[in-house]
């Protein structure tokens, strides 16, 4: 299978797609990597019909729409602002934020550019992904405004969402990772690797373990603090390491790595949406959050990898978007993250 390459910096994406048919072009190649072949009779030359987005077999006339059963489904956009939609929240570290796009596109309303990256998120988590496995760290979060008191006790939902994570730690060559029956563990050259972010109702167990289940590897050295939702873990085929001590070794605190990843999720949060993500949505912006972390060593590759996931499968609707159920439960992919 052979893919047609992929621009690397703003002016590669200029020189690559001036228009939409050169966009037209590039879909065909990630449609077809090994060269069109017509689905009825099996012949490799066609006609590209001009603003149609669709070709035709020249021996039995049989016609494809480019963009049927994709992302593109039916839109009326065109391919070159969905192509730098891509470009953009997969590449900039920061994303883009729809208000910003609609600028940037000369786009007449925000509902199209906030349609068009939601459908761009959906194609950032691969059904297919790897489990997480060797040594992970997991623990919760609150994402939202700011939380008043309630006199609420525990990890309770009062006035935020709530967020579990899971991140890999990996280590550099010849480094590795080791745990002493405290919870503590030498820390030097071990770096963050994927990660994944669900939002949840609450930190039960009922919420917590199969969001392990559907992430982590069996077999994998799971740390958590010494939340009760946790108390189950070693029992569903984890190695459970129970963090209730400091690391020794120049950081503060427990579970050090996913605290880390919490707070760069909040700070793009923040920075980029201003804090306004509606609960319903909230899924949607961590698979993107996911998927930028996890590529963030093959920056540019991301672009074409969205696309060609955009590829297999339609994504929300805008009246679905906006009609979505709390949670965004069975609307955005959930579990999130391509890796």
């Amino acid at each position: 299978m052979s893919l047609p390459a992929y621009p690397n910096t703003l002016l590669d994406f200029h020189q690559m797609f001036p228009d939409d048919s050169a966009c037209e072009d590039y879909i065909i190649a990630l449609r077809w990597p090994d060269g069109f072949a017509c689905a009825r009779c099996g012949h490799n030359e066609y006609w590209k019909l001009k603003a149609r987005r669709v070709i035709e077999c020249k021996s039995c006339h049989q016609q494809v729409c480019i963009t049927a059963g994709t992302l593109m489904h039916r839109t009326k956009t065109e391919l070159l602002k969905w192509f730098y939609g891509m470009f953009l929240i997969s590449t900039i570290t920061p994303g883009m934020s729809s208000v910003q796009f609609q600028k940037q596109m000369g786009l007449k309303r925000n509902e199209t550019a906030f349609t068009l990256l939601h459908k761009i998120r959906a194609a950032m988590v691969n059904p297919d992904r790897e489990l997480l496995h060797g040594v992970v760290e997991v623990d919760e979060t609150y994402v939202g405004g700011e939380r008043r008191g309630t006199g609420a006790r525990g990890r309770s939902l009062e006035g935020k969402m709530l967020v579990v994570g899971v991140v890999e730690l990996r280590h550099r060559e010849g480094r590795r990772i080791i745990w002493d029956g405290h919870g503590r563990r030498e820390l030097k050259d071990v770096y963050a690797g994927r990660v994944r972010l669900r939002v949840v109702t609450n930190a039960s167990a009922v919420e917590l373990e199969p969001f392990l289940l559907e992430h982590v590897a069996p077999g994998t050295e799971v740390a958590t603090d010494g939340w009760s939702g946790y108390r189950n873990v070693s029992k569903r085929g984890y190695a459970h390491i129970l963090v209730t001590e400091e690391y020794t070794v120049g950081k503060t605190g427990v579970l050090p790595m996913i605290h880390r990843e919490f707070g760069n999720l909040k700070t793009w949060l923040l920075g980029t949406h201003h804090g306004r993500v509606e609960e319903q949505h909230l899924q949607a912006y961590l698979n993107e959050f996911c998927f930028r972390h996890n590529r963030r060593f093959w920056r540019f590759s991301a672009f074409q990898r969205v696309l060609r996931l955009g590829l297999r499968g339609v994504s929300p609707t805008y009246d679905e978007l906006y009609a979505a159920p709390r949670l965004g439960r069975g609307l955005h992919p959930n579990p999130a993250a391509e890796g």
